[in-house]
């Protein structure tokens, strides 16, 4: 009985690993998490049909990609970014403007010119992780960010979303943001691809850029998101370049990012900027946004048609007569449908879809805003050393302005974030000052727009008086300036580079009432303040820092936070000096990239113009030395990278970060180059008096122009300055080697 018992025991094992050899044997390959993505991807493409195919080339709505219920592959759920997550429910106007509760609140990060400012990578890697992490926490899939168009102009009204001037900067902070957010199995979108750098007739203008400009200058930073940071998707952009509508431009989409940079997941049109259905197709488009009925509607709006907007071409009844025709191949459809899959496999979004939870803005979110907010301040004039404010001297503070008791955390238009809370500068201050220090409030102008009941003349008088007043008898005053998120915003440039009406004239009144007087700039780039800044002891840039703006000020002014931030921008003295100014916005639907490679710094060098504030710059409440540089080896072969080290301390009484910076000069090149061009940097972090050793390691890369003639990037043997400092007008320490044949 006990041997019967044991082969029938045998038997059912024996029954059982047949039935689990079949069951694994009838699962489709494309289910099976243990197979090759490509096999996996190609399996599923194989069980489609192409009217299947076809609808994934077109959104199902607003922010969502087609479903396909019968072979269980799901829709990619987009959200806005990329300062933070905004309602995906329609187009920024109508949701930007929904009462609080039907609003989505997520923790507002400050915008990417904030976090340029802080040069640091790993910070920015940091934030990145965290929106991944609350895009999984409202169900969402993917995030349109980040914005790495290069601030060709300081009037472009989207300029606070981006990283600033330098492709370089910019390309070290793309990777940093991608691999945060994607390491959370999150699809990041690098845009807008490319030369979208003005709003003015963004749907309709035509950028005509050389192709060095377009390689040195406003290519490095998609490049970087593509074969560094691996990035998931690639956003087109509205306007045309060189005469082509980016959406259907096969020289950026296919030539450049698949040939030559190799990038094999999908690209997403930006809403509404697709124009035609076989030319878009088969240039590389593989997701038309929006979608559905909601992009239908949209498109009756008047609004919407008057600003130029083009959608709809990648719908089913319209692509499927193409193919028909032979204008688009069924190879093309798989190609574009492959594309999708890719990312729906590699993401992991196919066998662990995200499920929404409870877990926004929680501390740690917070605790990182605030981070970031503090890291990005640049202090830009100190004299006398006002600041710190000395609680022993300073018993009571005025804090006026717009922009001081409201809390402007972001620009305005598709990037807004609507966070649970906010911290306007004023409350920032009163929690910080606490019993030693009287703290008051005057409003002094009003933001312009806001309330034409307080834009007249008299109006102004009246309040700039008060704040005057009250200045008079504080022992400090601190003004808070800047822009709105209604004058500085998606869909239209800046129309000066001065002030909102009647700032200007409260500054220079408040300054001339109270000798300690700090102004504090809250918006998203360079103002002009050549009426005010001979006279006012202290500056601040606070850019827009985010929810956690306000707490971030007041430590930096009241000294618990020693400022490290360094300008990603240069600031001009006036918009003349500006290396667009004369070719923007252009004419006839038409502007020209005339000033070439000769963006920012690279511009205000070459024509030898003194900018109000250098690229690179900003100042600390400590000082740094710099010595003992090395460059090694003096003399290098080609594909040996070089060395450079340095000796960095701390020479102050504070702790504090310095952003060591690096350029070369190429003074021997057969083509004009820049005098200098930014190449490596660090953020360092010193106690009072400590010292450390800085090390960078250049590559070819770094000596590399990219020759036209040969259609390739190319290092020419010759000397080669290593210039290291604390800005790019501040130069410390020099050094050389030879690159040799």
């Amino acid at each position: 009985m006990k041997h019967f018992r044991y082969s029938v025991l045998i038997l059912c094992a024996a029954i059982l690993s047949i039935a689990q050899k079949r069951d694994s044997s009838d699962i489709p390959p494309y289910k099976n998490p243990s197979l090759p993505v490509e096999q996996r991807v190609q399996d599923l493409l194989g069980r489609m049909t192409l009217q299947e195919k076809v609808a994934m080339l077109s959104g199902a709505d607003w922010m969502q990609s087609v479903p396909n219920a019968r072979l269980g592959i799901p829709s990619i759920k987009m959200a806005d970014g990329p300062l933070g997550i905004r309602s995906w429910a329609g187009p920024s106007a109508e949701t930007n403007a929904m009462v609080s509760k039907n609003k989505v609140m997520t923790t507002a990060f400050p915008a990417g010119v904030a976090m340029a400012a802080t040069w640091d990578t790993d910070l920015v890697q940091s934030v990145g992780q965290a929106i991944g992490q609350e895009v999984k926490a409202v169900g969402r899939d993917m995030i349109l960010g980040p914005t790495v168009n290069i601030n060709r102009t300081p009037l472009w009204g989207r300029n606070f979303e981006g990283y600033g001037e330098d492709p370089y900067l910019t390309s070290r902070l793309a990777v940093a943001y991608i691999k945060g957010v994607q390491g959370e199995g999150v699809i990041a979108t690098v845009k807008h691809f490319a030369a979208n750098n003005q709003e003015f007739e963004r749907h309709r203008i035509n950028a005509i850029v050389d192709e060095r400009a377009l390689q040195e200058i406003y290519f490095p930073a998609f490049k970087a998101a593509v074969q560094e940071a691996g990035v998931w998707s690639v956003m087109s952009a509205y306007n045309k370049l060189n005469g082509v509508y980016c959406a259907q431009n096969s020289f950026l989409l296919q030539d450049t990012l698949r040939k030559q940079w190799g990038f094999k997941n999908f690209v997403v049109s930006d809403w509404g900027s697709t124009y035609s259905t076989a030319d878009t197709v088969n240039a590389g488009m593989d997701v038309e946004m929006p979608g559905g009925n909601p992009m239908r509607d949209w498109l009756k709006k008047p609004k919407t048609q008057k600003a130029g907007n083009g959608s709809g071409w990648l719908v089913a009844e319209k692509v499927l007569p193409e193919i028909s025709s032979g204008k688009i191949s069924t190879a093309t459809i798989d190609d574009n449908v492959s594309s999708i899959l890719r990312v729906i496999f590699v993401s992991g979004q196919f066998d662990n879809p995200h499920t929404k939870t409870s877990e926004l803005d929680a501390p740690p979110q917070r605790a990182l805003a605030r981070k970031a907010a503090t890291e990005s301040i640049v202090l830009l004039k100190n004299s006398g050393d006002l600041l710190p404010l000395n609680s022993s001297k300073i018993h009571s503070v005025v804090v006026i302005g717009p922009n001081a008791a409201v809390a402007r955390t972001g620009g305005g238009g598709s990037s807004l974030v609507t966070p649970k809370y906010s911290i306007s500068p004023l409350k920032g201050i009163q929690n910080r000052a606490g019993q030693g220090v009287k703290v008051s409030y005057a409003l002094g102008v009003s933001m312009e727009g806001e309330d034409p009941s307080k834009d007249t003349p008299e109006a102004q008088t009246r309040s700039r008086n008060e704040a005057v007043d009250a200045a008079a008898k504080a022992d400090a005053a601190i003004i808070v300036v800047g822009r709105s998120p209604e004058l500085e915003s998606e869909d239209f440039d800046i129309k000066s580079l001065d002030l909102p009406s009647g700032q200007d004239d409260l500054i220079e009144a408040v300054a001339k009432a109270n000798k300690n007087t700090v102004v504090v700039i809250n918006a998203g780039g360079p103002v002009v303040m050549s009426k005010w800044i001979a006279q006012t002891p202290a500056v601040l840039d606070l850019w827009y820092g985010g929810q956690e703006g306000g707490n971030a000020i007041a430590d930096v002014l009241f000294g618990n936070a020693n400022p490290s931030g360094k300008l990603p921008v240069s600031f001009v003295k006036q918009w003349k000096d500006s290396p667009a100014y004369g070719h923007y916005p252009g004419e006839n639907l038409q502007v020209d990239y005339a000033e070439g490679i000769y963006v920012g710094y690279r511009y205000f060098d070459k024509q030898k113009i003194e900018p109000l504030f250098p690229f690179g710059y900003g100042l600390s409440y400590t000082k740094f030395d710099y010595s003992d540089l090395k460059v090694s080896p003096n003399k290098v072969s080609s594909g040996t990278p070089v060395e450079v080290s340095l000796r960095l301390h701390n020479g102050g009484t504070r702790e504090g970060a310095e952003v060591v910076e690096l350029y070369i000069h190429d003074g021997h090149a057969s083509v004009d180059r820049p005098p200098q061009e930014l190449k490596a940097f660090g953020r360092v972090d010193l106690a009072a008096g400590e010292t450390t050793d800085v090390r960078f390691s250049l590559d070819q890369s770094a000596m590399a122009f990219y020759n036209t003639a040969k259609k390739d990037w190319v290092a020419e043997p010759g000397q080669f300055d290593v210039l290291v400092g604390s800005s790019s007008r501040d130069i410390r320490l020099k050094g050389s080697f030879d690159l040799q044949p």
